[in-house]
């Protein structure tokens, strides 16, 4: 096994091979073979369509999807589809990977990490900056919205993330954080619990800094 990734009640792998294989809950198609049933071993993520002749690079499970990074440098996903979480402009569920639109905003550009959240997931491009689409009620998408998108968007970078670049990225259940190429730390989305780590609770649609004021 080269990359272990658990989501909320299914768990996926690549193996030496470099291909997927994913176990647990197959109750909205997460685990990508073609099927909705639950299994308790680990079975094959499907290579007879989109990625049919590729391998896998990078995976990310979450509550109800799963996505994938594959070796032509483009995302795919599959699984529950509510708030257009695959990112293939359709909100239905996919028991097998679609692939994420390149049509819009991600014209051109690959994909150098994916994460998946609940029912948002987001990327970091090969312009080094962050794309989400999915859910978008608490924000998370970070564009300055509340409209859900099934396509990616691009996070805002007019704010604190003028000027910088996207690092790493991590997607909650209804927020994200990533480390922008200051080495710091910036959050978006939903801030209950004050989990955006700014010394607030509320939600923030555009990115917003952890605190560099304590501790840090």
């Amino acid at each position: 096994i080269k990359q272990i990734s658990a989501g909320g009640s299914h768990t996926c792998v690549i193996a030496s091979d470099n291909k997927a294989y994913c176990w647990g809950s197959g109750l909205s198609g997460q685990l990508g073979n073609n099927s909705t049933t639950n299994s308790s071993v680990p079975v094959a993520v499907s290579t007879t369509g989109v990625l049919a002749g590729k391998t896998i690079k990078q995976i990310s499970a979450s509550g109800s999807h799963t996505c994938a990074i594959a070796s032509d440098n483009k995302a795919y996903c599959w699984g529950g589809g509510t708030g257009g979480v695959l990112g293939n402009g359709s909100t239905a569920e996919s028991k097998v990977p679609v692939a994420v639109s390149t049509t819009g905003i991600l014209a051109g550009k690959t994909i150098k990490q994916i994460s998946a959240g609940d029912f948002h997931t987001c990327a970091i491009a090969s312009d080094d900056k962050a794309y989400c689409w999915g859910y978008n009620s608490f924000r998370q998408l970070g564009n300055n919205s509340t409209a859900d998108s099934s396509v990616p968007v691009a996070v805002s970078t007019t704010g604190v993330l003028a000027g910088k670049t996207i690092k790493q990225i991590s997607v909650g259940n209804s927020y994200t954080c990533a480390i922008a190429s200051d080495n710091k730390a910036y959050c978006w989305g939903n801030g209950s619990s004050g989990k955006l780590g700014n010394n607030s609770t509320t939600n923030s649609s555009v990115p917003v800094a952890v605190s560099t004021t304590g501790v840090l």
